[in-house]
């Protein structure tokens, strides 16, 4: 074999290379949170109250089923991660806590609900934009009006 020959082979062994852990890479991204900011927490009906009893809390009540869940969900990571430490966000599948859910009076999808120190203060149904959260966090943050 030539030495071009040798060359271009090992070319597209390296380049198949790259594409292969690229791809990988692609994908773990799309399944787990970022690293170094605030990610969302999965709540359950254990840890509900302990999650919710300190600071701003969002959480949301969602199905895997539900679009506007889908599409509200994004929303919420972007959030978290803008938000960092002063803003938690909590995800509660209700599929998997529908007893609790229906206790808490959840009644549509999704519903995020806001906490602050442990205490309820809003319910927010229904897909809405990232603005109106960020309006509802500042409303309720350590600067804002209670």
């Amino acid at each position: 074999m030539n030495s071009s020959k040798i060359l271009r082979n090992t070319a597209i062994i390296l380049f198949g290379a790259l594409i292969f852990v690229n791809s990988n890479i692609a994908a773990k991204d799309l399944q787990e949170p970022k690293k170094g900011k605030a990610s969302t927490v999965t709540l359950s009906a254990s840890n509900y109250g302990r999650e919710t009893a300190k600071g701003l809390v969002l959480v949301d009540f969602w199905a895997a089923w539900c679009g506007p869940c889908r599409k509200m969900a994004p929303i919420l990571n972007t959030i978290a991660e803008e938000y960092g430490d002063k803003v938690k966000v909590g995800k509660m599948n209700v599929d998997n806590y529908k007893k609790f859910a229906l206790d808490n009076g959840i009644q549509a999808l999704p519903t995020i609900v806001v906490y602050k120190e442990g205490k309820e203060v809003e319910r927010i149904m229904g897909l809405v934009s990232k603005e109106r959260l960020d309006d509802v966090i500042a409303k309720y943050s350590e600067k804002g009006t209670n």
